[in-house]
């Protein structure tokens, strides 16, 4: 079951309502339910992506190809999810269990829509059946051509040799890519891409290869859409090669392209994905001999394959998560991964597919053990998996690899999920980093009684380090060596920052109440030292309403935190106003803030007149 409680649990606050507006906005297209329990779709962001979602009872499994490897799903996934709610909303309440993760006894609880089907089909009258084929052909073509290749001949006649749909591909195109000229009467044509504009330029030429390679990959997805799925492989895996085999355009004389092959190929993949390949591969009703006939051939392909690029493996590994999602296809896989010559990682994401499908738990968890460093999502499933199980043993062990990957991702749930008894070296680790990744008094609070007095140094003088580098938090700084009492280290921190550079401004004001509290004589002097210095142009700073107002606020902060240096601070004011008598912008600052002691009166500045004095 999948509720919008369950996509704004899932996703941060922001992400979820970017995920909304996403929604809200129309960019969900191409909505498909291709098994009861997977939806797919494709997501409109900065690009198009490819997004899907597998349902059980009590989970929800995302799956998107953007960049987002942040805490909890994506804006897309988001999307997708109420997309998915308002589509299929009705009939998402008896859904079958089918879990990325398995759980005891999850097959035996799921309800079996094949079964269900099975007697269906059994309990209708054998008219009532061909009805309902007759109109589901009409319905769809592409059903219809598979279902013309799906029957065997009534009788034993020789048909005529299909063309080679492969035939001449790779030359095809070479001629097609090589002919592209990128001069400038193809810019010319095309104003809105500029010539000053690399990302515009670039942009544009890449449509064009877009545009050069669709007919190409009409012809690909005819043959997947007819059930052909041997023929679609081979015409897709000769059309990667050859793609990438391509060396240069006919001209590119602006540098559009740094690799044309490469890049080219890239598009190749664009041009395809915006049409659902490989996902709609599974979507075919294929008989076993032709499913047969095309995992033998793919088999063989990969155990050499004739041509092999940088991005090789992700390029086939989405194929091949399709193929091994097939119920027809998985028990044919084995083979295939054996000989596949493809990276380690490779194969344990594709035998963890393949797991899934054959419903092979052990099998599962044997690959995503292998897989916990490499892939925060199987991480969390094999998480979610062991405490189904309650096996804390597991658990632990699991999320310290985890962590150590991805402790951004990971912190918030060793912290969550483990006491510091249960952890006491994963659960310290933990809120260390969330404290000083979040600058979290809090989480220190908690940390400091766990930490040796060496591993309190250790975390204060890294977090004053990152600060100093402007890496890190000012205010954290400096409030962390207020609390631990380093009293010489907070006086060097604050008076060794450029407090003009200080970002947020207000960091500085925090700082200096810290050393104010504590040591508020060498920062008076230093104020009096410094802030003429900052109207003289120190640092580079400029004369101007951000300098007055910063200079405004360090006083404020001193008189309000040394309530006995009020007399000092007063005085300092008073002299920068006489000594910068012309600066009214810092005299109104002063004067708001209560700096100067009485307003004195403007002294009208007299002109001379020009001209001869009247005798």
């Amino acid at each position: 079951m999948i509720t919008q409680q369950t996509l704004r649990r899932l996703a941060e606050a922001k992400v979820f309502a970017r995920g909304q507006a996403l929604y809200d906005a129309g960019a969900v297209h191409k909505l498909a339910r291709a098994a009861p329990t997977r939806f797919s779709a494709r997501v409109q962001g900065t690009y198009r992506y490819s997004v899907q979602l597998w349902l059980a009872s009590g989970a929800a499994e995302f799956s998107c190809d953007c960049a987002y490897d942040w805490d909890g799903i994506c804006k897309h996934s988001v999307a997708l999810g109420l997309a998915v709610l308002a589509t299929y909303g009705n009939s998402l309440g008896q859904l079958p269990a089918e879990t990325a993760a398995p759980t005891p006894s999850a097959n035996a609880n799921a309800a079996d829509l094949p079964a269900q089907v099975a007697r269906a089909w059994a309990a209708r009258p054998e008219a009532e059946r061909l009805r309902f084929l007759e109109l589901a052909l009409r319905k769809s073509d592409d059903l219809a051509r598979q279902f013309l290749a799906f029957g065997e001949p009534a009788a034993p006649e020789k048909k005529a040799k299909a063309p080679d749909p492969t035939k001449h591909l790779a030359e095809r195109l070479r001629d097609t890519l090589e002919a592209l000229e990128f001069g400038d009467e193809f810019f010319e044509s095309n104003p809105d891409y500029g010539y000053d504009e690399g990302d515009a330029l670039v942009e544009g030429a890449y449509e064009l290869v877009r545009e050069e390679l669709h007919p190409f990959a009409a012809e690909l997805l005819a043959l997947a859409r007819g059930g052909q799925l041997k023929e679609a492989l081979r015409y897709w895996a000769t059309a990667c090669g050859a793609i990438f085999q391509v060396e240069e355009p006919a001209s590119d004389d602006y540098g559009a392209f740094g690799d044309y092959g490469q890049e080219a190929l890239d598009q190749w993949q664009e041009v395809l994905a915006t049409e659902d390949w490989p996902l709609l591969l599974t979507t075919a009703v294929l008989p076993a001999r032709e499913v047969k006939s095309a995992i033998t051939w793919l088999t063989k392909h990969l155990a050499n394959p004739p041509a092999r690029w940088p991005d090789f493996d992700a390029t086939w590994q989405p194929l091949l998560e399709a193929l091994a999602a097939d119920p027809t296809a998985a028990p044919l896989f084995p083979a295939l991964l054996n000989a596949a010559q493809l990276a380690p990682a490779t194969l344990a994401h594709l035998r963890r597919r393949l797991a899934r499908t054959l419903a092979d738990d052990a099998a599962w968890l044997a690959t995503a053990e292998t897989l916990v460093a490499d892939d925060a999502q199987v991480a969390r499933q094999l998480l979610s998996y062991y405490a189904n199980q309650g096996d804390l043993p597991a658990r632990l062990r699991t999320a310290t690899t985890a962590f150590a990957t991805w402790p951004d991702q990971f912190a918030g749930y060793v912290l969550s999920s483990f006491a510091v008894d249960q952890a006491p070296t994963l659960y310290p680790a933990a809120l260390r980093y969330r404290t000083l990744a979040n600058h979290s008094l809090d989480d220190f609070a908690a940390l400091h009684p766990l930490l040796s007095e060496a591993e309190t140094t250790a975390l204060v003088r890294e977090a004053v380090a990152a600060a100093a580098a402007r890496r890190g938090s000012v205010a954290f700084a400096a409030e962390l060596l207020a609390r631990t009492a380093d009293v010489a280290g907070l006086r060097t921190f604050v008076l060794g920052l450029e407090w003009l550079h200080v970002s947020p401004p207000y960091h500085s004001e925090i700082a200096l109440m810290c050393l104010a509290a504590v040591d508020p004589t060498p920062l008076m002097l230093e104020l009096e030292t410094r802030l003429p210095a900052y109207l003289n142009g120190r640092a580079g700073a400029k004369r101007g309403a951000f300098l007055y107002e910063r200079i405004g606020r360090w006083l404020v902060s001193m008189r309000g935190t040394a309530p006995r240096l009020t007399e000092p601070v007063l005085r300092l004011a008073q002299e920068l106003r006489t000594e910068f008598p012309t600066l009214h912008g810092l005299r109104d600052v002063l004067r708001r803030e209560g700096l100067l002691v009485a307003a004195e009166p403007d002294v009208p500045v007299i002109k001379k007149k020009s001209g001869r004095n009247p005798s």
